[in-house]
């Protein structure tokens, strides 16, 4: 990996700046304060995302700023890569907001967290690392703050030798031995749960054999029944044999009894048709003898010839009764006419004056006019009295009229009710003619009768004593049907008892072949934790110890040749103890770390940092990041002979880029290229050296 170029919008003390890095060593030089660490935050910002703890938003953001951005090109294996990360200030903190990548010219929308994948794959970190998303090998192998890296050394044992096993990728080793306890602790609680499981198995198995003694016992038992079962059948065969021919002979009896039921239920019917008939036939004699003398010297007038008659008056009362009706009309009109002229006569003696002319009406005038209204009155009297007397002719003659047509219809109705009588004779002599000829047939069915209910009787009574026999065998036959349900229902009851041992037979066996598959996994699960305790955890601590050893080796190694290099002093030594802690001895004496001069913490720290960046580009083969390393104020407290050999430092390190962050002017003699750094109205820029 190699760094080209970043550009800081709104970042800490920048408002807008593009910095250029160069292939070689460089330097950001610039008075403390003045935004060199800045640059190199934001570079781990542009790669990483913010961090908790570490490197939060409210730290990068400008102060007053809504919105800034850091837009990092860089470059792996020959891939130009550009990524951009977005800060934006929210009501109550400060958050990433969506950026992109670009790889060879491929853009793609990203969020932070999909864009830290994507970096961690590109520097080549393994699939854990990147699934748990740290940033460990960049952070130990490419920029840690040197005050950071102090606190490391003087820090806990446990958790720097922790987070240097996760760095250098052997804490696996440690989780590995930490599952297999797990395992263990699983097996060992399986193994318990199969040990209750499988306690009562020889007890099963006792029981098994006692439920199979007595299904052989059953089996006896019913065995025995089997004859006597035989002989019930045998038996029961014969009377049922002898069963069918009585029940036969029986059925024929149920039928001749039927039959003659049903002969003297026919022949008491007939019987009593008979009777009822003697009995219709002298009523019908009777009323015949009787309607006769009835209509005897009664008028024969012809019925037509009175229907006629009737006819002929109703249409005079018809004439009669228009007649009267406009006579009446015409008197009404006539009264009606002559009320008019009364009114007239009336009025023409009150009115002085014409109504049309407005002439003076005078008494003479009034007098023609009374008179001419009376004779009238005189003429409309006359004419109402002739009507009267007509109408007196034709209402008499109308009640003649009526009076003659009541008698007539009064011949009709006798005349109807004689011709009804003779029309009953003539009935009543056909049903008698009917009634004796049907009584003839009848008694000839009933003498037929009388002889088939004697013949019937003959055969019932041949068959009297068969029913009683048919009692006596079917009595046997049913003493016997319950002796073989008895034998029936015993062997059912063995039958049941041994299915229901059966079946608890097929449940024990399940049982103990379950236990049996327990007690095999059991065994299994005892040799699997044998080999988990017994070898495989002391294999994983033997493998961990030898990389740790040969880890530990190089490391110790390298860190005594980085110290001795920027430290010519023979009476002070460093090197590391099993624990990767560093150990200072002056004049053969150990001494603790914060004993030491600044310069000297230095020194130790960065030959620390550097003998392990060593280690691990060695230990990771896969990691993108071998050609960089960026190193913050690691002159911190250096005297002038310290600072000389710097030079010395970077000759050895022979990497492409390396980036140091520095306000020791001196630095500038030993390095390939400067960034200068200054701030001004606290904005920060970059000036071309």
């Amino acid at each position: 990996m190699l760094i080209k170029s970043i550009k800081l919008e709104n970042i800490r003390s920048y408002n807008f700046q593009e910095i250029e890095f160069p292939i070689g060593s460089v330097l950001l030089s610039g008075d403390i304060g003045s935004g060199k660490s800045t640059i190199l935050s934001s570079i781990e910002f542009a790669l990483f995302g913010i961090k908790r703890g570490d490197l939060s938003g409210s730290a990068l953001l400008k102060h007053g700023k809504k919105e800034g951005s850091v837009e990092l090109n860089f470059e792996i294996d020959g891939k130009e890569i550009i990524i951009k990360r977005n800060l934006k200030r929210g009501k109550d903190d400060i958050k990433q907001d969506t950026g992109h990548i670009i790889i060879d010219g491929l853009k793609k929308e990203a969020t932070a967290v999909e864009l830290k994948s994507i970096v961690l794959e590109l520097l080549g970190f393994s699939h854990e690392l990147v699934s748990k998303g740290k940033d460990l090998v960049y952070r130990y192998t490419i920029y840690t703050p040197q005050e950071q890296m102090k606190e490391i050394l003087n820090g806990e044992t446990e958790t720097r030798l922790d987070t240097l096993r996760r760095v250098f990728g052997i804490d696996k080793y440690k989780r590995v031995r930490e599952n297999a306890l797990i395992i263990s602790k699983f097996l060992r609680e399986k193994i318990k749960l199969y040990q209750g499981q499988t306690e009562d198995l020889e007890q099963k198995q006792d029981l098994k054999k006692q439920r199979k003694d007595e299904i052989s016992l059953i089996e006896e038992n019913i065995k025995k029944l089997l004859p006597r079962l035989e002989s019930s059948k045998e038996r029961l065969n014969s009377k049922r044999s002898e069963i069918l021919n009585i029940e036969k002979n029986i059925q024929e009896l149920n039928k001749l009894k039927k039959e003659l039921s049903v002969n003297e239920t026919t022949f008491h019917y007939k019987e009593s048709n008979q009777k009822r008939n003697l009995n219709e036939i002298q009523m019908l004699e009777k009323d015949i003898s009787k309607i006769s003398e009835e209509v005897k010297d009664k008028s024969s007038l012809d019925l037509d010839t009175l229907k006629k008659d009737i006819s002929q008056r109703n249409e005079k009362i018809l004439s009669a009764e228009k007649q009267i009706n406009e006579i009446n009309r015409s008197t009404s009109f006539l009264e009606a006419k002559k009320q008019g002229s009364d009114e007239l006569k009336e009025k023409i003696k009150k009115i002085s004056q014409c109504p049309t002319c407005l002439q003076e009406v005078k008494d003479e005038h009034k007098m023609m006019i009374s008179i001419r209204e009376d004779e009238i009155i005189d003429e409309i009297e006359k004419n109402i009295k002739e009507n009267n007397s007509k109408k007196g002719s034709l209402e008499d003659e109308l009640r003649l009229l009526k009076e003659g047509l009541e008698k007539v219809r009064k011949k009709e109705s006798e005349l109807s009710v004689i011709k009804i009588k003779l029309i009953n004779i003539e009935e009543k002599n056909k049903n008698l003619d009917r009634l004796k000829k049907e009584n003839i047939e009848i008694k000839d069915q009933l003498t037929e009768l009388d002889g088939k209910i004697k013949e019937i009787n003959g055969k019932v009574e041949d068959l009297k004593d068969i029913e009683q026999t048919y009692i006596q065998i079917k009595k046997e036959y049913n003493s016997i049907v319950l002796e073989e349900r008895k034998i029936e229902i015993n062997k059912a009851e063995l039958t049941s008892e041994k299915e229901t041992i059966s079946k608890m037979m097929v449940i024990l066996e399940e049982e103990i072949d379950k236990k049996l598959l327990v007690k095999e996994r059991l065994i299994g699960l005892k040799e699997k934790d044998n080999w988990i305790n017994k070898h495989f955890v002391n294999l994983v601590a033997t493998i961990e110890k030898h990389v740790m050893i040969k880890i530990h080796q190089e490391f110790n190694d390298l860190f005594k040749d980085w110290f001795n290099v920027m430290i010519e002093d023979e009476a002070l030594n460093a090197r590391l103890d099993d624990s990767f802690t560093p150990l200072v001895e002056q004049d053969g004496y150990e001494t603790e770390f914060m004993n030491l001069s600044g310069g000297e913490r230095t020194s130790l720290a960065l030959a620390y940092r550097l003998s392990l960046n060593k280690v691990i580009n060695d230990l990771i083969t896969n990691i993108k990041m071998r050609d960089l390393i960026i190193l913050d104020e690691p002159t911190d407290g250096f005297s002038t002979e310290q600072l000389d050999r710097v030079k010395v430092v970077l000759d050895q390190l022979n990497l492409k880029q390396v980036i140091i962050v520095s306000h020791e002017s001196k630095i500038e003699g030993f390095v390939d290229n400067i960034i200068k750094i200054v701030k001004e109205d606290n904005i920060s820029k970059v000036i071309t050296v």
